[in-house]
């Protein structure tokens, strides 16, 4: 037999060799022989299972009596897809890898026991905790090796369950937040119709307030909804009047508003260089301008400005103003004027002579507005002691020393 043409694939002699020692029938010593069920002469061949099965066939031709031993030249022939003989044995087959199956606990419900106990004996699970609605990316990829490669029914129906629940919760979310949208309409369109308007409006303390301007406030008032009024707006245009010092606008449901004025206290009265009065309060602030002289109230001499109504006349109408309020009563009955001085604020009083026979008036002097109880106190004795305002045509109270000038 020829030996056939193996180029990187034929084996070698070596191999031969020991083959043929192998299987000659003579008895071979016990240190060469050879167990040909040891896995390792296949490795040493490099044979798989085929060239097993060849290596057989070839040894029963071996054993043929009608061949010769001295012709017979064994030849190992490789399958066509078996790896050379000096390729790494083959390593030996793993176990078969166990079918793994996949549990995924929602976040919202944790998952029966019964989902991580029912696994077979032998078979592997994968436990996955995460959020199942945040889409494909976080969901895991089935096993390969598991059968079906799907979701657990259980897992499916709990995930289709939850997801129902979450849309009946904001279906009652859009329910509630709809029917809220809807009674607040109703109730303005309630409160905005005719049936709740303005039909009384009730004004109190308005004495010099300008009538024209209350006219106005009470025209814009009625006939609208009691709970639209802007009572902002209506107190804002009263205080804008010179005599309210405070107004309130209240509403009472359902037809009623009442407006509550309360005016500045007038105490002296001026005449201009135009020759009309100003009528101040204590703050020296201009309530009305008018043409006759107001009887009511202290008149103020001296060099008087022409003052628009709600103007400040200036400091020296302020403690002229201070100065009427602190007027004891005795005093004031026989007060005619108070003089002020603009340029530096003196005060004095003129009062009526208590002599029948002398019509000439008795000035006090006061000085500045500071300690005016004080100041008027020692007017208060002298009046009550002694003679009194007798005689008297001048008196200086501005200072404790008090002085007077007899008859004039």
């Amino acid at each position: 037999m020829n030996e056939p043409d193996h180029d990187p694939e034929r084996v070698p002699d070596t191999v031969l060799d020991e083959l043929m020692v192998a299987f000659s029938k003579e008895d071979t010593p016990p240190e060469k022989g050879y167990d040909f069920d040891d896995p390792s002469i296949d490795r040493l061949l490099g044979l798989g299972e085929a060239e097993a099965i060849a290596a057989t066939d070839d040894e029963s031709d071996v054993d043929d009596p009608d061949l010769e031993g001295d012709d017979i030249e064994v030849a190992v022939v490789a399958e066509p897809d078996a790896e050379p003989a000096s390729a790494a044995p083959t390593a030996a087959p793993s176990s078969p890898e166990l079918p793994r199956k996949t549990i995924v606990i929602d976040h919202e419900e944790v998952p029966d026991a019964v989902y991580l106990d029912d696994d077979e004996p032998g078979e592997r699970s994968t436990v996955v905790i995460g959020d199942l609605d945040d889409g494909p990316a976080t969901q895991p990829a089935p096993n390969a090796g598991s059968a079906g490669g799907g979701m657990d029914p259980r897992i499916r129906a709990r995930r289709i369950a939850n997801r129902r629940a979450e849309g009946r919760r904001r279906l009652i979310w859009v329910s509630v937040a709809s029917a809220i949208v809807l009674l607040v309409v109703a109730a303005i369109a309630v409160v905005a119709s005719p049936i709740f308007d303005v039909r009384e409006v009730e004004v109190q303390g308005a004495v010099y307030t300008d009538p024209e301007v209350l006219a106005e406030v009470i025209a814009s008032i009625e006939g609208e909804p009691v709970l639209l009024v802007d009572t902002g707006a209506a107190e804002t245009a009263l205080q804008a009047v010179p005599w309210v010092e405070r107004a309130r606008v209240r509403t009472d449901f359902p037809h009623t508003v009442r407006i509550d004025i309360r005016e500045r206290r007038p105490v002296a009265t001026f005449q201009g260089a135009d020759g009309r009065f100003r009528v101040i309060d204590v703050e020296g602030r201009v309530l009305d301008v008018i043409d006759g002289i107001p009887i009511a109230y202290p008149l103020i001499i001296g060099d008087n400005p022409d003052t628009e109504r709600g103007q400040f006349a200036g400091a020296p109408y302020a403690s002229a103003g201070q100065l009427v309020l602190a007027l004891p009563p005795d005093v004031r009955a026989i007060t005619n004027s108070i003089g002020v001085d603009v340029t530096n604020g003196a005060l004095t009083l003129m009062l009526e002579s208590p002599d029948d026979d002398d019509p000439a008036e008795i000035e006090v002097r006061l000085g500045d507005d500071s300690q005016l109880d004080d100041k008027l106190a020692r007017l208060l004795y002298q009046m009550r002691n002694g003679d009194g305002l007798s005689g008297v045509c001048s008196l200086d109270v501005s200072t404790a020393e008090m002085g007077s000038v007899p008859g004039c």
